[in-house]
């Protein structure tokens, strides 16, 4: 997808998750661009997940 300066989107992400993975996450999406400056944005997703 391209974007135009001024122009916004919804990034969705989903995640799955089986038995024994519960407690406190961090996930980490990396956003490619074309900015010079930035050309790899992250994005921390802090997660607790409970049985």
């Amino acid at each position: 997808m391209v974007l135009n300066p001024g122009e916004s989107t919804t990034v969705g992400v989903a995640f799955m998750m089986h038995a024994g993975m519960d407690g406190v996450h961090d996930f980490r999406v990396h956003l490619l661009t074309n900015d010079p400056t930035q050309p790899d944005r992250e994005i921390t997703i802090l997660s607790n997940w409970v049985p």
